[in-house]
């Protein structure tokens, strides 16, 4: 009988307070094939009783085994892997000012929410230069640098991804890793960058203004995702930068929830510029624009929103856009938060706007767009037959959707437009000819799981779900695979594959296809995407991923690979169709 059960055993049995409790066996006794387990906790003070009619190692009542070693580099050095003795091992690291723990070819980062310059400083970079991983503590310069050695030996591109929840670090992470790769074949004692490098940085700031803001759980959230590939010459020296996006948060744009904040740059517009070019813009104080004052906190502790201004705008200027288009952008910025302002009146089943609302001239005037024809169309919508247009009226509902839909297009593209400049800096085509590799950073959203989740967080955990079937394909599916073609004796490890949760996202007859069904109807809704998603997907085999609450029919449920999230489904038809 297998059992690493017996008396004098330090296990781990849980705790509603701690999670996990350390506890040792005192005694075990059999009564007619009834096994009575006696413990008591690390301290003493509690004892513990457990009756099992068995002590095999595969009797999920037993409680866990404990390592007798715990401070460990790497988790896999651990004899038992089970879910108290990894947590154990990284707060018993964390505890000895180590953030970092290795996981096999993963890097495991503990956020300390607190700055440690030299734990990132130049120095830091050398000692990990050409070192092999073990020769030096577990570092995220350790993991840049297996990237960076193994692109020069085997001339193969890299990637390194960067996942975790909200509040993690990882933006921070990111910015660390390619800082590293900009220095880490410098002279030490002579840190001077090629301006090409110092432009990939300077993409940091201007990123994080507009695409970054404060929440609930993280003072500088990333609210979009990005990939940058770091490009290399034949001499292995950085020749330019490429950087894709994914899913920036347009609803941050006309919604925040209280405490948190519209994206930083709208905060660091008012403070940072002259209050000549405010005069020019219009712009007011923070409270006066709907848009910025929905949080009630404009401000974040131990942050200089006028200097992050000055940083934004220096980094503008080093990727090429110079004051006047700067200003431009501050523009076309000032104009989304009139838009905000516009009041649309309500009339019986129709809603009403002057072609004269003071704010609606104004971002007319900010936008370069026609007030007449913008008032028109906020309120009206124009659907086009083989045969004929034809022209209705909407709600007052609908008409703000159709404001704040128009505000978050325009934020979106100049998002675009951004990254697409940024781009044509720092990957020429002159630049282009000289790639012979790269290395790619993927800096993205972690799981999200708020009070009220809207179609953004179904799509961020959608492309969580991707990534998490991408690290058990490799770590788990692949590697037993090749034990098994090299007929290594192996114990199978069991982990949850989560193909049956896409499956129900992205299938034919899946969310998502349902949803671009309904969202081209004339007269789509949310009631009626939500009514047949219940029709089709609680059966069968999606039934065990998608769940209707017991409670309301305007919501639903879905089971990813971390927890189970309930989705509000809420103007998700109008504003799918709209984007």
């Amino acid at each position: 009988m297998a059992t690493l059960i017996e008396k004098g055993s330090r296990c781990w049995i849980p705790d509603e307070k701690e999670g996990w409790l350390g506890v040792e066996i005192t005694n075990i006794t059999n009564n007619n094939n009834k096994y009575q387990i006696e413990l008591i906790s690390e301290d003493g003070e509690r004892t513990f009783n457990i009756e099992t009619s068995s002590l095999e190692e595969s009797n999920p009542d037993l409680p866990l085994p404990r390592n007798q070693v715990e401070t460990v580099e790497d988790l896999t050095e651990l004899s038992h892997l089970n879910e108290p003795s990894v947590l154990n091992a990284i707060r018993v690291r964390y505890t000895m000012f180590n953030i970092y723990t290795y996981s096999g070819i993963v890097l495991i980062a503990i956020n300390p929410f607190q700055r440690n310059d030299e734990l990132y400083s130049p120095h830091r970079i050398q000692r990990y230069a050409s070192k092999k991983r073990g020769e030096e503590e577990p570092h995220l310069f350790a993991i840049a640098e297996d990237a960076y050695r193994f692109m020069i030996n085997h001339k193969q591109n890299q990637s390194i991804v960067v996942s975790g929840e909200s509040g993690a670090g990882k933006t921070v992470s990111a910015k660390f890793i390619m800082r590293y790769f900009a220095s880490v074949d410098s002279d030490e004692h002579d840190h001077d960058m090629s301006e090409t490098e110092k432009q990939i940085l300077a993409t940091n700031p201007i990123m994080e203004s507009f695409g970054n803001a404060k929440t609930t759980r993280n003072d500088n959230s990333s609210r979009f995702g990005k990939y940058m590939e770091i490009l290399f010459d034949k001499n292995i020296v950085i020749c330019g930068a490429r950087i894709r996006i994914y899913l920036l948060e347009r609803s941050r744009l006309v919604f925040q929830p209280k405490t948190e904040r519209n994206y930083h740059i709208f905060y660091q517009m008012i403070e940072g510029l002259s209050d000549d070019k405010k005069s020019q813009l219009g712009l007011m104080g923070v409270e006066n624009f709907f848009y910025l004052n929905q949080g009630g906190v404009p401000k974040i502790d131990n942050v200089d929103d006028a200097k992050e201004f000055k940083d934004t705008c220096d980094a503008l200027s080093l990727v090429g856009i110079g004051e006047e288009q700067q200003f431009q952008i501050f523009q076309v910025l000032a104009g989304l938060l009139y838009i905000g302002n516009i009041q649309i009146t309500k009339s019986r089943n129709e809603a009403m706007v002057s072609s004269d609302e003071p704010n609606l001239v104004k971002a007319c005037e900010l936008l370069g767009l026609e007030p007449v024809s913008f008032a028109k169309w906020i309120v009206k919508k124009q659907i086009v037959t083989r045969s004929e247009k034809i022209v209705s009226n909407l709600n007052h509902a609908q008409s703000m959707v159709a404001r704040d839909s128009v505000a978050k297009y325009i934020y979106s593209s100049l998002f675009d437009w951004l990254t697409d400049h940024v781009n044509a800096n720092l990957c020429t085509e002159e630049m282009q000819a000289k790639v012979e590799t790269f290395i790619g950073v993927l800096d993205i959203y972690g799981f999200e799981h708020f009070a009220k989740n809207s179609f953004e967080q179904f799509c961020i955990n959608y492309a969580n779900e991707k990534l998490q079937q991408e690290f058990t394909q490799h770590v788990f599916k692949l590697e037993q695979e090749e034990y098994v073609k090299e007929e290594i004796e192996w114990s199978f490890i069991e982990f949850a594959d989560n193909q049956p949760c896409i499956a129900a996202i992205e299938n034919r007859l899946g969310i998502l296809s349902l949803l671009d069904e309904e969202s081209r109807l004339p007269s789509g809704t949310d009631q009626s995407w939500i009514e047949k998603m219940y029709q089709t997907l609680i059966k069968p085999p999606t039934d065990q991923v998608f769940k209707k609450p017991r409670f309301g029919n305007n919501k639903f449920i879905v089971a990813h690979y971390a927890l189970d999230v309930t989705y509000d489904s809420e103007d998700v038809v109008r504003c799918f169709g709209y984007c």
